[in-house]
């Protein structure tokens, strides 16, 4: 009778959990969920050794998911023999291998963080679900921390191979042996490892195409090489990705949209600095540029005034063009073609800043004052560009106004600008005049130019002893500098803004002046690097002293 009953309970059980699944459906409505979800259980647990060759996989999860991410996020590793079979509910999944695994091998299921709960939310960090076709598990692992901002952090990958002899640029061609991920907090670790040498690096492919190319993070530990060991719980691969550069830029368009006007566009962001320093060519003759200036809708574009028109089916390129990245790079050819169809061009607002390239003047640097056209203009009189000191309509401060460009004008103040004011400018646009509009335009523009206050700025110092000089970089908001460290001299940097800082330090082995993230070479590591580890506080009338900073 008591069997008779207990039966009784687990067919009861069985179809209330049938019947569960059966009618699982996406949620509706409720209060925004924002919390991660979890795995609650698997089957094998975590860690199972034994589960022999024909074992299945079940995993449920805390809430209902995105099915199709997670089936983009799963990964084996190793590589089972064969293909799997995966069939995914609203709550699990489940995993079936359509030949039998490997004997006496360790494999490690995967689901990074893109696999999202119906709300979005993302799995916390990559699961690892291990489990042995043998008697034990592998006991070597790689723990280590990503440095950078939070993007880097939950954007890109942590891909390691076992074959540590090859260039990366030919490992990338092929499916790493390893895919993982840090935490928010830029940790990561890799257990259940052989233990061997692999080789690891970090990856935000950015562009999608699994190749390592310019606008993607790129970041390698100082020692390319890595060893997973049961004891090396105490050693940590620090990696600090950057950006990295093409050999390449490809120009897409240069299209006529006046005689003496172009419109050029690549396949890479253009930058200030990149709009304004470039070498262009046609038909291997250097071609000199009277102004340029971005295009506001594109940021792929620029406008440029030369000062001889092109010749149809000339051979254009650019040399010296410095992308967002901050690398100089070169183009491919395009053959230009004049038809191009000109009506009007609109004037967009000017841009006004001081000659730092900001709103923003720091007591001591000089006043100098740039505006910048998207067109060619012409200022026709002295009074089309005045700066007050309190108010429009007072009496201007005198200064000089002159021509730097087609593009670009530059008003240089005659009497010393008071530390801690917030000046105003205005422009008359009845005394400009835009050629190729072929009108004049009657409005007004104004805008303001802030000059800092000593009172509001603070300093800070540091001392480095060690053998070498470090290259430092402050970061805070709107501001970054950088500075030479060098050993056992106290450095102090000031004119800084109260406002919290970030400080990292490498040191410049080949001497490029940039900071190397590590190479595609079997050898190649990255450069040492130092990140202070908290937030820095400058404080208004302050020197904050960092103490010694010890580079290991």
């Amino acid at each position: 009778m008591l069997k008779t009953y207990r039966l009784f309970l687990v067919l009861i059980v069985a179809s209330l959990i049938i019947g569960t699944c059966a009618n699982e459906r996406a949620i509706s409505g409720g209060e925004e969920d924002k919390t991660a979800p979890q795995i609650i259980f698997s089957t094998p647990e975590n860690e199972s050794v034994g589960t022999g060759v024909n074992v299945e996989i079940f995993i449920k999860f805390s809430e209902q998911m995105k099915k199709t991410t997670v089936s983009a996020a799963l990964q084996i590793w190793p590589r089972p023999p064969g293909e799997y079979e995966l069939k995914t509910g609203w709550t699990w999944l489940k995993l079936t291998f359509n030949e039998p695994l490997d004997p006496d091998v360790t494999y490690l299921l995967t689901l990074d963080k893109s696999a999202q709960d119906l709300r979005g939310n993302g799995l916390d960090a990559t699961y690892i679900l291990a489990f042995s076709t043998g008697d034990s598990l592998n006991s070597g692992r790689l723990a280590g921390f990503i440095y950078g901002p939070q993007d880097i952090k939950k954007n890109g990958d942590l891909l390691l191979y076992r074959d540590f002899e090859s260039s990366l640029s030919e490992l990338r061609q092929l499916p790493a042996d390893y895919i993982f991920q840090p935490n928010d907090n830029g940790s990561f670790e890799l257990p259940y490892l052989a233990e061997r040498s692999y080789m690891l690096f970090y990856h935000w492919d950015r562009n999608r195409n699994k190749l390592i190319d310019g606008d993607d993070y790129f970041g390698r530990p100082e020692q390319a090489s890595v060893q997973a060991r049961t004891d090396s719980i105490a050693e940590v691969h620090e990696l600090w990705p950057h950006l990295r550069p093409l050999e390449r830029v490809k120009l897409l368009e240069v299209s006529e949209l006046e005689e003496q006007l172009i419109q050029i566009r690549t396949d890479r962001p253009m930058s200030e600095a990149a709009i304004k320093n470039f070498d262009l060519f046609a038909d291997g003759v250097k071609i000199p540029v009277l102004g340029t200036s971005l295009v506001t809708e594109d940021e792929f574009a620029g406008h440029i005034n030369i000062a001889i028109p092109l010749l149809d089916s000339a051979q254009i390129w650019l040399q010296q063009f410095q992308d967002t990245s901050g690398f100089e790079l070169h183009t491919d050819t395009l053959i230009f073609r004049t038809e191009t169809e000109f009506d009007t061009l609109g004037l967009e607002d000017l841009s006004v800043q001081w000659g730092n390239d900001s709103q923003l003047l720091f007591p001591g640097q000089e006043p100098s004052i740039r505006i910048n056209s998207n067109l060619p203009l012409i200022l026709k009189s002295d009074s089309a560009f005045q700066l007050v000191d309190s108010q429009i309509d007072t009496l201007p401060i005198p200064g000089k106004l002159q021509m730097l460009s087609s593009m670009v004008w530059s008003f240089d103040p005659d009497t010393v600008l008071a530390d801690g004011h917030t000046y105003k400018w205005q422009i008359r646009t009845d005394q400009l005049h835009i050629p190729l509009n072929g009108r004049d335009l009657d409005s007004l523009m104004l805008g303001d130019l802030r000059i800092m206050s000593s009172d509001s700025l603070g300093s800070l110092r540091v001392m480095h002893l060690g053998e070498i000089d470090l290259i430092c970089v402050l970061k805070g908001k709107d501001i970054e500098k950088t500075f030479k460290l060098k050993s056992g001299l106290p450095q102090v940097i000031e004119n800084l803004p109260a406002q919290n800082y970030t400080l990292s330090a490498y040191t410049d082995s080949d001497g490029d002046g940039k900071y190397n993230s590590g190479g595609l070479g079997p050898a190649a590591g990255s450069e040492p690097f130092l990140i202070y580890p908290t937030k820095i506080r400058v404080r208004a009338r302050w020197e904050t002293d960092l103490g010694v900073w010890e580079l290991e």
